[in-house]
């Protein structure tokens, strides 16, 4: 069975909704066929229903619109997956975002954790500064321990799992490598590159300062 008659075969009650789905089945073949005004009004039709759904499993409004368009990507990629015989265009658009959504909150819960551990980790390499010394040597101990995780922050998402697998969890190189699936080669390169960034950083914020 082609794309086409695959796609096409929706509900046949003669409803507005019957209709609509009608016409987004048709949008999804021409998707398929790479037509870029179809994946126009597919999204023009779709993105508030979309939207919704998403916005409710990701509260984080710019994280929401990321995620978005990942959604509209998928479906520009994958039209031609589309079975009409397991149900309506709408449904099948939901149930991308939903995944999209559930996968990206749960890198953000992922990230978040790291953070925490990262902050932990920190207070117990930098100097404690709530147990009478100096308020001056205090204030710059908080100063150094903020500008590291603020520099942490900055780095790319590769790089900063890298260095705290390497920093925080102690693994070797090789250990990463294990544990990630990266080539050797490509865990030291982001570890090194980390490195110089957190440095690069580190230097112009003290120059700030």
């Amino acid at each position: 069975m082609d794309v086409l008659s695959t796609a096409l075969r929706g509900p046949s009650p003669h409803s507005a909704r019957a209709e609509r789905d009608r016409e987004l089945r048709l949008d999804v073949v021409a998707i398929a066929a790479g037509d870029q005004q179809a994946m126009a009004r597919l999204y023009d039709r779709t993105n508030r229903i979309v939207f919704a759904l998403v916005v409710r499993l990701v509260p984080d409004r710019d994280l929401a619109e990321e995620v978005l368009l990942d959604v509209y990507m998928q479906v520009w990629q994958r039209a031609a997956s589309f079975d009409g015989t397991r149900g309506e265009v709408a449904t099948w658009l939901l149930t991308i975002a939903r995944s999209r959504a559930l996968d990206r909150r749960r890198s953000r819960e992922a990230q978040t954790r790291r953070t925490e551990e990262w902050d932990e980790h920190l207070n117990e390499r930098l100097p404690d500064c709530a147990c009478g010394c100096d308020p001056v040597e205090a204030r710059a101990a908080q100063e150094r321990c903020r500008s590291v995780r603020d520099a942490i922050a900055q780095l790319p998402p590769t790089q900063r799992h890298m260095v705290e697998l390497a920093f925080l969890a102690e693994l070797s190189h090789s250990q990463i490598a294990e544990r990630t699936g990266e080539p050797l080669g490509t865990v030291k390169t982001r570890i090194r590159l980390g490195m110089m960034k957190l440095r690069e950083l580190l230097a112009t914020w003290e120059e700030l300062g």
